[in-house]
């Protein structure tokens, strides 16, 4: 028998322990912008392919898509916010915040990165997975020095991610994409946007 206390209280559904203690799970985080949700397809697709490459049954498209009909009735009075899937061994989530984007400044002065020493998994780097402890320990990192995003690093030094965002490089005419990080769909369609405008795009090994 297994039985849970969540805040002194029984938990009458324990969760999975991969799921609860472990970060045996996969999750996906989008926007939705005024009842649309953005790039909704590709955000499901990953999450079933990384969910199946890591030994993880998914529930199917379908309960995601039911889920987000709900929490978008809920959310309708908001001009933005945020919806995350998660998929666990035999358990989804799905959740919903307010989301508020960044001020128009941090887009045209740009915001303050600092290099952590925070390094990803040689492994799951890739997958979007709930390990994500490095993550919160690189923008903890960079906050604390009064940066807006903290840089992690791979197991030879190279910078491959950003702890909340999928990091671009424009440099002498091109868009550089950095190697060994997270498949970030947003990065990925800035990419192609790029192209469609006549940009080199390039996938670099970046060394701080």
């Amino acid at each position: 028998m297994r039985r849970v206390l969540l805040k002194g209280e029984p938990f009458s559904e324990p969760l999975p322990e991969g799921f609860l203690y472990h970060g045996l799970s996969v999750f996906t985080t989008l926007r939705v912008e005024r009842g649309r949700p953005l790039w909704l397809e590709e955000h499901l697709f990953r999450l079933r392919r990384h969910a199946l490459a890591l030994g993880l049954p998914y529930p199917g498209d379908g309960v995601f898509l039911k889920d987000l009909e709900a929490l978008a009735k809920e959310f309708a009075h908001l001009p933005c916010f945020r919806l995350r899937f998660t998929v666990g061994e035999g358990v989804w989530l799905s959740e919903a915040r307010p989301y508020t984007p960044p001020p128009l400044a941090a887009y045209e002065e740009g915001v303050k990165v600092a290099l952590t020493p925070y390094r990803v998994h040689p492994d799951l780097a890739r997958f979007k997975t709930g390990n994500y402890l490095p993550y919160r320990l690189a923008l903890k990192e960079a906050e604390g020095q009064g940066a807006f995003e903290g840089l992690l690093q791979d197991g030879e030094g190279y910078v491959v991610d950003g702890s909340r965002t999928s990091p671009l490089l424009y440099r002498d005419g091109a868009l550089l994409l950095l190697e060994g990080g997270l498949e970030g769909i947003t990065r990925r369609k800035v990419a192609e946007a790029a192209r469609e405008l006549g940009l080199r795009v390039e996938r670099v090994r970046l060394y701080p």
